[in-house]
């Protein structure tokens, strides 16, 4: 009898294992509560575990924060230490802003930790924010040197492009931004377009290829006709 009403075992977990559940646990409670309202206590229950295991492996709540979060930055992941070791192309540039805007445009734990860095200044997210600015910096330091004499300021262009990214998928929850609804395939496309096409203008300019816009071609080709040549031989000379 006595053997009856003893309550069974749980399995045997590994290190490997509890950590894992605890990862998934916090993963879990962060995309449907947010950060700031995920606690301690939230993780144990979800992870089914107890107290001590949890604060054998972090001092407390924010010291775990700041462990997983790294596991899920954008800009800590492989792929980032990979891009950047290649040769900075076009490609590369527009393909690192588009992993970055396909990451955010879907309910991600990069996207919840932005949100939660730019709605609660606490020492978790100043640290986990200067961690990635610090983390970058070799990246920007690259891109730095292949602009160097373009006349065009890479970093504060990049500025712009990351932080309207940042924006435009923070914001899709709200409304569309100037008729492009991020929860669309139409608008995923649209912003994607624009950064390949941003892209290609950054490194034509840096390598003085740039095609004449509209306006230079009709100038080009008015001085053209001024000096007697055909609207045949123009549109030739022009490609038009």
């Amino acid at each position: 009898m006595e053997q009856e009403n003893r309550k069974p075992r749980r399995p045997r977990r590994s290190k490997a294992d509890i950590e894992n559940c605890i990862d998934k646990a916090a993963k879990e409670l962060v995309l449907k509560k947010r950060f700031s309202n995920v606690t301690v206590l939230d993780i144990i229950k979800r992870a089914k575990i107890e107290p001590i295991t949890f604060y054998s492996r972090y001092q407390n709540q924010e010291d775990f924060f700041e462990h997983f979060v790294r596991e899920f930055d954008y800009w800590f992941k492989d792929t980032m230490s990979a891009e950047n070791n290649q040769v900075r192309t076009e490609e590369v540039y527009a393909e690192l802003l588009i992993n970055l805007l396909n990451e955010l445009s879907q309910k991600s734990i990069m996207l919840e930790l932005l949100r939660w860095e730019i709605s609660d200044t606490n020492q978790v997210t100043l640290r986990t924010a200067m961690n990635r600015e610090l983390h970058t910096i070799p990246l920007v330091d690259k891109y730095e040197a292949d602009f160097k004499d373009s006349g065009m300021d890479i970093s504060a262009i990049s500025s712009l492009l990351i932080g309207g990214i940042y924006y435009l998928c923070l914001h899709k929850e709200c409304s569309p931004f100037c008729r492009i609804d991020l929860n669309t395939d139409e608008g995923k496309r649209k912003i994607q377009n624009a950064i390949r096409t941003l892209s290609r203008l950054l490194y034509e300019h840096k390598q003085g290829t740039r095609s004449p816009s509209k306006d230079e071609l009709e100038g080009i080709a008015e001085r053209m006709r001024q000096r007697g040549m055909s609207e045949e031989d123009i549109r030739y000379c022009l490609m038009k």
